[in-house]
């Protein structure tokens, strides 16, 4: 198979991997399981105006990062535009992190009534996703020491 096409195909691959884990799976989930339903006797409170904001953000950077993911994993092996492509994914990526802090996904707020006792939580997930912003800056660099390799010392498959 031609190699141009077998990177078309590597790229389709990647974009619908993208697709499923961050636009189907997390509809699926704040939609069927999290929307308006109790979990275990307990309403999180995720009605169906917070969930519709919720997934807006989710299908619009989830739709940015499937087409950076098809076409980094479309680019020539070794290459610096796959380098570049990387690179910029891994930012779309910390957006798109983040825009599960802000658009609401994260932040839970539970009332419990214990049969006269009633208390309020809520459990906030901005810890792990400082961590996980972090893992993604070091992922960053790694890119960036990628594209400098890629620039420095080339190494182009042959079409």
């Amino acid at each position: 198979m031609d190699i141009k096409i077998k990177n078309i195909f590597r790229g389709l691959g990647a974009a619908l991997t993208n697709i499923i884990t961050k636009i189907i799976v997390p509809m699926l989930i704040f939609r069927t399981l999290l929307q308006d339903a109790p979990v275990m006797g307990i309403d999180l409170g995720y009605t169906k105006a917070k969930v519709d904001i919720i997934m807006f953000w989710i299908i619009a950077m989830g739709s940015i990062t499937a087409s950076l993911s098809f076409t980094k994993a479309a680019q020539p092996k070794n290459s610096t535009r796959k380098a570049v492509f990387d690179l910029i994914l891994i930012i779309a990526n910390a957006f798109y992190l983040y825009v599960y802090r802000f658009s609401g996904a994260l932040n839970i707020a539970v009332s419990l009534d214990l049969g006269g006792a009633t208390g309020t939580f809520s459990l906030n997930f901005e810890n792990m996703v400082y961590i996980s912003m972090g893992v993604i800056g070091l992922n960053f660099i790694i890119g960036l020491y990628d594209f400098i390799i890629s620039y420095a010392a080339p190494i182009e498959e042959e079409l």
